[in-house]
């Protein structure tokens, strides 16, 4: 009997996904792109942040033209996903008024420590809730860029404590970007449940150049709303 060949095309996006990235981030208003593509070769989704003034109609029509007039890419408006930075973020004014209650059902951040342990670092994040404190512990060697994605590895394994494991969550990237005279850090990360995974993007001011522990809150902006939602 002869064997066949499989006829399984194998699909491969034409562009580099990091050089349409940087040509958006030209667009007015925007300040971080991410770009997540599917299987098939197609672009899935595409995550944006922009200041809090821009409309996101006219990004989202921007966003199509532009890809359409560049790549000869013909994108569904609803694969583009928006968040704002909100003007009391960029005044560095605390947590929004629901973050703020008694029992909220939201995670706030409490502390975070760093140790050094021969070439390596642990980073113990704190988060809370409900008045209960939930930690997450990374141990990892200690260098460069590794710190923040040490740091946000152990604020995702805190809201896992939090989630008692029913969700896990992949760190994809982390930048950091200037606003103004402001800083910001962006996060961008991967949530995992039994439904499949889910691109979620965040952002926070960096004050008094921590960048660490605006990782966390960035994270938790990308994560709060959420994870009220999956822990009902």
């Amino acid at each position: 009997m002869e064997k066949t060949e499989s006829n399984k095309s194998v699909h491969c996006f034409p562009y580099k996904v990091g050089d349409i990235e940087k040509s958006l981030k030209v667009l007015s208003d925007i300040l971080f792109v991410k770009i997540v593509l599917a299987d098939e070769g197609e672009i899935k989704e595409i995550h944006v942040v922009t200041k809090e003034s821009a409309n996101p109609k006219k990004i989202t029509r921007d966003i199509e033209s532009f890809l359409l007039a560049k790549y000869n890419i013909q994108i569904d408006y609803r694969k583009i996903s928006i968040a704002q930075v909100k003007e009391g973020e960029m005044q560095g004014e605390g947590l929004a008024p629901e973050e703020d209650a008694e029992f909220s059902p939201r995670l706030k951040f409490s502390n975070i420590k760093l140790s050094t342990i021969g070439n390596c670092l642990e980073v113990l994040v704190q988060l809370e809730a409900n008045k209960r404190v939930y930690e997450g512990k990374i141990l990892g060697k200690n260098w460069g860029q590794n710190q923040e994605y040490l740091v946000a590895k152990a604020a995702l394994e805190g809201i896992s404590s939090y989630l008692e494991g029913s969700i896990f969550f992949q760190v994809e990237e982390i930048k950091k970007i200037n606003l103004g005279n402001k800083e910001l850090a962006v996060v961008s990360i991967i949530l995992i449940n039994s439904q499949g995974k889910e691109n979620l993007v965040g952002s926070a001011v960096v004050s008094n150049n921590d960048f660490n522990s605006a990782v966390v809150k960035a994270i938790l902006q990308a994560t709060n709303r959420r994870i009220s939602l999956k822990s009902n």
